[in-house]
């Protein structure tokens, strides 16, 4: 055995969950192969960098990230690598950009980086494109009982503003056997909410089965003992079936909530954006045949060729009120995108004032939401509890609730809670997009 079993490993994770169900599997490599895990910088002897670079804001944040760990590397022994999307995207010009970086792999050949920690040569600017779909190991990176599943990797669409097909290649589903031993072994470790993702997650199963079968996957899930909820987020319009809509109907399990990004409604953004162009009909659906569900979605402010009658025919839609959370981005125009040789791009100033609009209206569109539901009972599953003097600030998440993005249940209560448990309570009012309650 080397010396190199013996040392410390830290994995930085950017970017989205995706992101972090890939990190988790990395760990469990690492820690597979006898490393150990600790995230004190202060005390390892190896850092991974697991990047983001979808849009232009996670490229930038991920270059900074690099150079604070390099900026830690000149003041002590420390091997940096870094992984994921900003090689993938960057490729031979990571090493101009960052000479004093040890070694890097791009999204395909993520299962490598211990090859590396070795010297081993694994073809330095040979990146295909894919992900590490599945693992036989992982390590869970936080203590809440609530894990994400990614079903799938890559993306069989052509959006102009998104380069995720040439990062991630083309659409891959994991078999239905792997899912489910997969989520088994998470709800026996505890895990009370699992949150299904990938890029497209309601494409699941076309390159496979030669159809969308998310809905048969979603069945087989709500069998296993131990989970409470079953969460689906990046739903694509183009890919949600009737069948789909049925399962949410006839299984408790599944969350009446889904993430849906429709990027927009107006067909002239629509049409330059490659998107569907009957986002609307589809929304209206799944509200007339799940009247109770709750949606969210996110929208680009600025796109270009935008006009004001586009963002008009936006903030109508958004007046309908079909959904309850919003996520509002204002164009990111990142070099490698088709997107950014369109003609009409936006001030950023416009975008921005337009984005502000946007998520104001929206603002008060939640908050009428909740009025109409106050004093109504919640149940939540209970993420944390701190006593504060003679109380305690207990903070959870509800079915309609994503976790990181939607708001939490706040609670002040005079006793603790036990977190990973489910508990009740009436809804008292808004802070944000926080909902207080009361016992």
């Amino acid at each position: 055995m080397t010396d190199i079993f013996m040392q410390t490993i830290a994995v930085i994770t950017l970017g989205c969950p995706k992101n972090t169900v890939e990190a988790e599997y990395l760990l469990g490599i690492f820690q597979e192969k006898g490393f150990k895990i600790n995230n004190n910088l202060d005390e390892v002897d190896i850092v991974v960098i697991h990047t983001c670079s979808f849009i232009k804001a996670a490229k930038a944040e991920s270059e900074k990230c690099i150079r604070t760990i390099l900026d830690i590397k000149k003041k002590k022994s420390l091997r940096v690598y870094v992984s994921g999307c900003l090689p993938q995207l960057l490729k031979e010009k990571m090493s101009a950009l960052f000479p004093d970086i040890d070694g890097f792999v791009g999204t395909g050949t993520l299962q490598y980086l211990p090859d590396l920690f070795f010297g081993k040569k694994i073809g330095r600017f040979i990146l295909p494109p894919g992900g590490l779909n599945d693992s036989d190991y992982r390590v869970l990176s936080s203590s809440i009982p609530s894990a994400y599943l990614k079903i799938a990797e890559g993306c069989e669409h052509a959006c102009s503003f998104c380069v995720i097909p040439a990062l991630r290649g083309r659409y891959k589903s994991r078999t239905m056997e792997s899912l489910v031993g997969e989520a088994v072994a998470l709800a026996e470790s505890g895990i009370k909410e699992l949150i299904l993702i990938a890029q497209d997650t309601t494409g699941y199963g076309k390159d496979i089965c030669d159809a969308f079968v998310l809905d048969k996957l979603l069945v087989k899930l709500s069998k296993i003992n131990g989970l409470k909820w079953i969460r689906l987020l990046y739903a694509h319009p183009s890919s949600i079936t009737d069948g789909l809509i049925e399962v949410f109907k006839e299984h408790k399990k599944i969350c009446s909530y889904m993430d849906i990004p429709i990027q927009h409604v107006s067909k002239n953004v629509l049409s330059a954006m490659k998107r569907p162009l009957n986002t609307s009909g589809i929304i209206e659906k799944i509200k007339r045949k799940l009247p109770d569900i709750v949606l969210r979605t996110s929208i680009i402010a600025g796109f270009p060729g935008e006009t004001e009658k586009d963002v008009n025919e936006l903030i109508n839609f958004l007046n309908r009120g079909y959904f309850q959370y919003v996520g509002v981005f204002e164009y990111s125009d990142l070099k490698e995108a088709v997107s950014s040789k369109l003609k009409g791009h936006v001030r950023t100033a416009v975008a921005k004032e337009r984005r502000i609009i946007m998520e104001n209206v929206q603002y008060d569109i939640f908050k009428s939401k909740i009025d109409k539901v106050k004093n109504n009972i919640v149940e939540f599953l209970v993420e944390s509890c701190l006593k504060k003097g003679n109380v305690y600030s207990i903070k959870g998440r509800s079915s309609f609730q994503s976790p990181e993005i939607d708001g939490n249940i706040i609670l002040i209560n005079d006793k603790p809670l036990v977190i990973g448990e489910f508990c009740k309570a009436k809804i008292r009012s808004v802070d944000g997009y926080n909902i207080k309650v009361y016992i």
